[in-house]
């Protein structure tokens, strides 16, 4: 029995509506997965208690999504991982840019550098934490 182009038209929309929702949905549930490891968790308590931070972006600070299709910036590895996490505050927003290392798959976290780079201003970045 043949199907009308018109039938073939709405099971196409409908398919394509339907891939981008779970295109979506996963991409939200990757951004809470990493809201919710212990490396980001001490990244954004250091940086909302960070008086620089504060001084600088104002409050609240809030955090945007991270662009997890950037895998070249934002990744986790076994030992190391690394994210670039869009903030705004009531003054201006920015780039939050952290680093986390382990010594083994076994290990806690540790959060070892953190920087925040004002969108207005990409050619310098403000230390939170690390080495000089």
């Amino acid at each position: 029995m043949p199907v009308s182009n018109r039938t073939l038209m709405k099971i196409a929309a409908l398919g394509g509506f339907a891939t981008a929702a779970m295109g979506y949905a996963l991409r939200s549930k990757i951004n809470e997965n990493i809201s919710h490891t212990e490396y980001f968790k001490e990244a954004m308590q250091i940086t909302h208690n960070h008086p620089g931070v504060v001084y600088l972006l104002g409050k609240p600070l809030k955090v945007g999504k991270i662009d997890v299709t950037d895998t070249e910036n934002n990744w986790t590895k076994t030992l190391s991982a690394h994210y670039e996490v869009p903030v705004k505050g009531a003054k201006q927003k920015g780039t939050l840019y952290f680093w986390a290392e382990r010594e083994s798959e076994l290990d806690k976290w540790s959060v070892n550098r953190i920087e925040l780079q004002l969108a207005n201003d990409t050619s310098k970045r403000l230390l939170v934490k690390g080495d000089l």
